[in-house]
This record gives C-alpha cells, sequence and structure tokens, in this order.
C-alpha cells in the first residue's frame, strides 16, 4: 500500500491526479446525482421544492408570533431562504466530505486510486446542487424589489471560506466516521445546533439574553452576514471579522489537507480490516 503521502508532495501532485482522473471524477459526479433521484417519482424537482418547503416552515413560525427575527430590511421570506441557504452550502459539503469513505468503501478497497478524487467528486456535485436554490433565492429577492449592486457579483466569491471550512471539518470527521463513529455523531449534532446559535431565521441584532451574547462570538455569524449582506444590500458586514475568520479558516483548510494525506493509508486498512 506504500507510506503515506505528505504534504511535501504538495500541491502540484494532487492537481497531477485530479487531472489525471478526470473521467473517474466526471464518472462518479454523474452517478451520483442520477442515484440519489431516479428512484423518486419527482426526481430532480426536489432540489427545488425542498428549500421552499424549509422557507414555508419558518414564515409560519414568524407569522403565528413564535418567532421575533428582528428587522430584516428585506422581506422575511426572502431574507430566510437565503440565510438558510448559505448555512445549507456550509453544512452539505461537510456531510459529503465526511462520507467519502464510508459512502465508497468498496472501491477504495478494490480499486487502488486517489483518495482527492472522492473528494473533487463531493465539491462538484455540491457546487452542481447549490446552483438550483441561488438561482430561486435570486428570483425570489428579485420578486420582492431588491436591488442588487455591482458588489453582488462578488457573492459567490465571499462563500469560499464556508466550503473551506465545510471540506476541512469534513477531511477530518471522514477518519472518525471509520475508527470512532460515535465522535462524528457528535460533531454532526453540534453543528445542527450551531445553527440555532447563528444568525440564520433571525438578525444578528436580535436582543435574545445570552444569545445576542454568543452571536457576538461565534465565527459564523460573520460568515454567514457578510455572504447575506453583500447580496441583499451590496454591503459588507463587519469586513475585518470576516477577514480574520477567513485567514484563520484557510490555514486549518491546510493542516487538514496534511491530516488527510497522512491518515488516508490507515483508513484504508481500517476498512481492509473490516
Amino acid at each position: 500500500m506504500g507510506p503515506p503521502r505528505t504534504i511535501r508532495h504538495g500541491w502540484i501532485q494532487i492537481i497531477k491526479n485530479l487531472n489525471d482522473y478526470a473521467f473517474l471524477i466526471r464518472q462518479l459526479v454523474r452517478i451520483d446525482i442520477l442515484d440519489e433521484y431516479k428512484r423518486s417519482f419527482i426526481g430532480i424537482a426536489w432540489l427545488f421544492l425542498v428549500p421552499i418547503f424549509s422557507v414555508v416552515s419558518w414564515i409560519l413560525f414568524d407569522n403565528s408570533g413564535v418567532l421575533n427575527p428582528g428587522d430584516t430590511e428585506v422581506p422575511y421570506p426572502a431574507f430566510v431562504l437565503l440565510s438558510t441557504s448559505i448555512w445549507v452550502f456550509f453544512i452539505d459539503i461537510y456531510y459529503g466530505v465526511s462520507k467519502i469513505f464510508v459512502g465508497r468503501s468498496r472501491m477504495i478497497v478494490m480499486t487502488k486510486f486517489p483518495r482527492e478524487v472522492l473528494v473533487a467528486e463531493k465539491i462538484i456535485v455540491h457546487l452542481i446542487r447549490f446552483l438550483i436554490p441561488l438561482i430561486i433565492n435570486i428570483v425570489i429577492l428579485l420578486f420582492f424589489g431588491v436591488n442588487f449592486k455591482w458588489s453582488a457579483l462578488l457573492f459567490p466569491f465571499t462563500l469560499l471560506p464556508l466550503l473551506l471550512l465545510g471540506i476541512s471539518i469534513g477531511l477530518i470527521i471522514s477518519f472518525f466516521r471509520v475508527v470512532a463513529t460515535d465522535l462524528a455523531k457528535i460533531v454532526d449534532h453540534g453543528l445542527g445546533f450551531l445553527m440555532i446559535l447563528t444568525p440564520i431565521v433571525y438578525t444578528p441584532q436580535i436582543e435574545a439574553g445570552i444569545l445576542s451574547e454568543i452571536i457576538q462570538y461565534n465565527p459564523m455569524t460573520y460568515l454567514v452576514g457578510f455572504s447575506r449582506e453583500i447580496l441583499l444590500n451590496g454591503g459588507f458586514f463587519e469586513p475585518w471579522l470576516w477577514l480574520g475568520c477567513s485567514c484563520l479558516i484557510f490555514c486549518f483548510f491546510l493542516f487538514t489537507v496534511r491530516f488527510f494525506l497522512i491518515a488516508e493509508v490507515k483508513i484504508v486498512e481500517r476498512l481492509i480490516s473490516n
């Protein structure tokens, strides 16, 4: 099986591997997307319906008075749809990457290929799936009279820190899904709880006692808020805090890539022994 690769093999080798296995990546992407919906009556339409159902539930909470989200500046349906889409962008790439070994275990054991191929597959599938809710967001925001500014063109780039964070956590948890499933479940539930502590269905200015304090120290407040603000109003929400969080995430991403390259051999050995 050979010794574990180290980071000194570098990004050049990773890019070369991805280029050499481009056909395999395309096939895996195709299989992943088609398999998910081929046994469904309405198929790919679920990509449209799921975000809409989610928004309807939060609107019902808002209209019933159970939820007081604060001043959203734009109609609440547009605000919550965009916010939840940004959150799902982060959480879905985490789940996809964190399950690469358990999801493709037979293929990994029987076939020798660079494991970054599986990560690339999940990233591409994730970006394809995100396009549909993004289009729905834009249409709804236009319907509610939101006037996009030129700075809104930066919106896709502002999501990069969330993408890297989801990949980074996913790479680490992909190891624990094989060797320590309890820890992986704790992280899964922890990220679900983190959504409650992040201004997704309410604004960062909400007055809610200790929750308001937690929001100020929660890095996701600035990662989500920056992307949301630049699309809704063309402004920059706490740009220095967003930039600081982004730099830390990039360093964390480099660390997790190193961890992945070193740990992948042990993961494969564990899969073979099982």
